[in-house]
């Protein structure tokens, strides 16, 4: 599949709206779902997932090459982990413990209370701590890609989707949660589901292998994609625009929100799915037109260097929370301003330097 600015600009507008959505200001209450029960990460994983299958759909013929991709990709993911992780625990673990600030002690609780299991199973991914659980969500997702594309080639994607739609309604059943409960009765690390991050793998699989098929059927596609018919249209607009006044609590459409176990977030809940899928047949129609009526280079920029990009953002949120002071009171105006242009400055500087890198590289 070849480059496309358009997907590049989405992927950095997903990466404003998460930074924004992480950063302690006033902002992250308009950004963390401003289009209905969909957050960024939703439209990122999906994305991600969509590219990754066009991209490797071409090495079905030949195994070794597709292995190999992936795991180069997923070691990359990895290490970016593996260094935040030492950033956390070493930098803004010291600044927890010498200043006392409660946002930052509340983020690494468990490093504190057992630092060398803590640490250890940070490194096989079964501790994960706040802001720091997307990228092991990715590493695992993307050791995983090789085998849905391997059963999707000798069975069809429609049992491949199946069998994932199966997991995942495994997990809204509560299968995380099972499994840490005999991980730690059969292991010796005191481990506990609210230690394994926010994102739940066994239900956000479902969207990733989504995200995959229909890359792989898009970049194997002769011309054009076929317009979706006008009933689907007129549907998914139906979807977005109830969700959407339902997110804002518009009288007459409060019902959807009576279940908010069904809306959740971090199972990828059934109506929240739904909710996604409506607009992302809506955003893969109008994200090329968009593009070429505003031309957002900013965004095209950093979403051309996603990974980089989102680990500088996640390191530039772990400092912002420990300007929150013993009192966790917000930050005032003028520091907020303050963390937003040094973090938006700082990912862009990063986005130039990886550009700049991987022009030399290949040029």
């Amino acid at each position: 599949m070849p480059r496309r600015p358009d997907l590049d600009a989405l992927r950095g507008l997903l990466l404003v709206l998460m930074t924004l959505t992480h950063l302690p200001t006033r902002l992250n209450a308009y950004t963390s779902q401003p289009f209905g029960f969909v957050s960024a990460a939703e439209g990122f994983v999906f994305l991600s997932a969509f590219l990754v299958g066009g991209t490797h759909v071409k090495a079905w013929d030949a195994p070794g090459k597709l292995w190999r991709g992936l795991r180069r990709r997923a070691l990359k993911v990895y290490a970016h982990h593996v260094g935040l992780l030492c950033f956390a625990f070493t930098f803004i673990g010291a600044v927890g413990w010498l200043t006392h600030r409660p946002a930052v002690l509340n983020l690494l609780d468990f490093f504190h209370q057992e630092p060398l299991t803590a640490l250890l199973s940070s490194l096989v991914l079964l501790y994960c701590p706040p802001l720091l659980d997307i990228l092991p969500l990715y590493v695992v997702l993307l050791f995983l890609t090789p085998f849905v594309l391997t059963a999707a080639r000798h069975a069809g994607w429609g049992k491949v989707v199946c069998l994932s739609a199966l997991v995942w309604l495994w997990a809204q059943l509560g299968l995380k949660r099972e499994l840490y409960g005999v991980l730690g009765a059969v292991s010796w690390l005191p481990m506990k589901v609210d230690h394994s991050g926010a994102f739940d793998l066994f239900a956000w699989q479902f969207l990733w292998v989504l995200g995959v098929w229909r890359g792989s059927l898009r970049a194997r596609a002769a011309g054009s994609p076929a317009s979706p018919p006008r009933h689907q249209w007129v549907l998914a607009w139906g979807v977005v625009v109830v969700f959407l006044l339902a997110r804002y609590e518009v009288p007459g459409v409060q019902l959807l929100t009576r279940w908010p176990v069904l809306l959740d977030k971090w199972t990828l809940a059934p109506l929240r799915l739904v909710n996604f899928l409506a607009l992302a047949l809506l955003a893969d129609r109008g994200a090329p037109l968009v593009y070429r009526w505003l031309r957002p280079r900013v965004l095209e920029l950093l979403g051309s260097a996603s990974l980089p990009v989102f680990s500088a953002h996640l390191v530039l949120c772990l400092l912002s929370l420990a300007l929150i002071n013993e009192s966790e009171a917000p930050l005032d105006s003028l520091e907020e301003v303050a963390v937003l242009a040094v973090t938006f400055a700082g990912m862009v500087v990063v986005a130039l330097h990886h550009q700049r890198r991987t022009a030399a590289l290949t040029g």
